[in-house]
């Protein structure tokens, strides 16, 4: 006869699902955000809301007084099932194909960062608000007590519903986290939630990001539309972080984004599992830097971020070419499944097939070297024909007036190896000008980075190669035969010697033989 095992979870997992799991506090807004639009996609299904866009999300980050309140238009949880479905641990009762969060340990993400974590909530048609806290403090106490054996569910009697609930409106709905007394710094930085939000929650993109409508045209041919919620932090609108100019450490702008382009990921039987958008621009040949909080591919899974701008690294043959570009991948297929810290997948078909197929694609969309390294090979030929035409100009208003002949000869020798520096750049120009017929993106980038910038170049002629007739310099203590003798150890000092030291030695040789000395 089989015994019955009753399996006891220790009460560390409590500690491991709310402190343990996440690198960055702020993960605990995701959590939070992304229960809030599954329930707004529910409220919408029960024609609670009539529209996504009806759906509100607001947070109030209260630094003074270390609390945070994140509160939802959604459907509430009625109040029979308030015990139920948020006192259990990790036993989530959502679809997983449809809903963002399906675990059900998200909502427990507050209890490592607060004294008291509590749940208000109200179901419409219902006249109670429902509250559920949960003692962090005392929780705490009990995980670090080591001689203290309770299991996880035991540990769990911290938590409390108050009884009897309170009177609310009829017609009223929503659901609210409060976490009181927060004790980490970073949640409670507004800007710093602000920044995190922009490029992890689903919200829609700014209306001053120029390719916004190509973006969402593409992804509706690919039958996706785009889950955008309505979300503030202390009544300022979230939107991504997406824009047209980029700047460089010190903050100037150095960039503009010059275009978008798309590409589709298959598997081997060519079903869509993704599709990806990615921006480049005229200087997409040097990496963006950290200011620029858009930087790098992101891969989202119903319009929320998993992991962040370095987790598209490992798609390029060198890592740094993906933190040139911005742009994001949505998966598409139901086969993604996001591991419980949310920063990448659990590996199945669809994720090895996703990673063997996305790397093939980047290898022969080649952005390095089409599109990065194109940018830096026209900003430096342009350099070269800009710098010749500037050395040629300086030249020509100078020459016959140098110090002398071999001065003169010296730097004309510097601009025939400009000159032929340019030659070779003009060339190289009108040869990447002709690929640009056949590549949409190349062309917008040469477009933009040559416009209609004048590449004629003036070259030296006859007349130009002629060195100037300059009066030899005089020696006032020598006699004419020693000053033929120092005419040739010049001719001599200029053929051996780096023209800087023979010009000093020259000098000097000239001052001591007209001087006192």
């Amino acid at each position: 006869m089989e015994k019955e095992i009753k399996p006891t979870i220790g009460k560390t997992v409590l500690e491991t699902l709310t402190s343990g799991m996440y690198d960055d506090a702020r993960f605990v807004f995701r959590e939070y955000i992304q229960n809030a639009a599954d329930q707004i996609d529910e409220a919408v299904e029960l024609s609670i809301l009539g529209d996504k866009s009806d759906g509100e999300i607001k947070i109030f980050i209260d630094t003074e007084n270390k609390k945070i309140t994140i509160t939802d238009n959604a459907t509430g949880v009625r109040q029979k099932d308030v015990v139920r479905l948020l006192g259990d641990v990790a036993n989530s009762q959502k679809d997983t194909a449809k809903r963002k969060g399906f675990r059900g340990i998200g909502r427990l993400g507050g209890l490592g960062y607060c004294d008291k974590l509590i749940f208000e909530t109200s179901y419409r048609d219902e006249s109670v608000k429902s509250k559920m806290i949960l003692d962090a403090k005392l929780l705490k106490k009990i995980i670090e007590n080591r001689k203290d054996n309770s299991d996880a569910m035991a540990a769990m009697s911290v938590i409390t519903v108050e009884d009897p609930p309170k009177e609310e409106d009829l017609d009223k709905h929503y659901f609210r986290v409060i976490l009181e007394n927060v004790h980490n710094d970073n949640l409670l930085d507004v800007d710093f939630v602000t920044e995190y939000l922009s490029m992890v929650a689903p919200v829609p993109f700014s209306s001053s990001f120029t390719f916004t409508d190509e973006i969402k045209t593409y992804l509706k041919s690919r039958n996706l539309v785009l889950d955008e919620y309505n979300i503030e932090i202390n009544n300022n609108t979230l939107f991504k972080r997406y824009k047209n100019t980029f700047t460089d450490d010190k903050g100037k702008n150095v960039s503009n984004l010059i275009g978008v382009d798309f590409v589709d990921i298959r598997n081997d039987n060519q079903e869509l599992l993704a599709t990806c958008w990615y921006g480049y621009r005229e200087h997409s040949n040097i990496v963006l830097d950290e200011l620029n909080l858009e930087r790098g591919l992101r891969i989202r899974t119903k319009n929320i971020a998993i992991g962040n701008e370095f987790t598209c690294n490992r798609f390029f043959d060198q890592e740094r070419t993906n933190l040139r570009f911005i742009g994001e991948i949505h998966t598409l297929n139901d086969g993604f499944i996001p591991n419980a810290r949310r920063d990448y997948f659990t590996e199945n078909i669809t994720y090895e097939q996703f990673e063997k197929n996305l790397r093939e694609i980047l290898k022969a969309e080649n952005l390095e070297n089409r599109l990065a390294q194109t940018a830096s090979k026209l900003h430096n030929r342009l350099k070269e024909i800009e710098k010749y035409q500037e050395k040629y100009g300086e030249f020509m208003e100078k020459k016959g007036f140098f110090e002398n002949a071999a001065t003169e000869s010296f730097h004309l020798n510097r601009l025939k190896e400009l000159e032929e520096k340019a030659r070779k750049a003009k060339i190289e120009i009108e040869k990447i000008n002709a690929k640009a017929t056949v590549s949409e993106n190349v062309k917008k980038l040469f477009n933009s980075i040559v416009g209609d910038k004048d590449l004629s170049i003036n070259y030296l002629t006859g007349q130009d190669l002629q060195i100037s007739k300059y009066t030899p310099p005089t020696f006032e203590k020598l006699r004419e035969e020693q000053k033929l003798v120092v005419l040739e150890i010049f001719e001599i000092l200029e053929e051996e010697l780096d023209f800087d030291i023979s010009e000093l030695i020259k000098k000097r040789i000239v001052e001591k033989y007209n001087s006192d000395e």
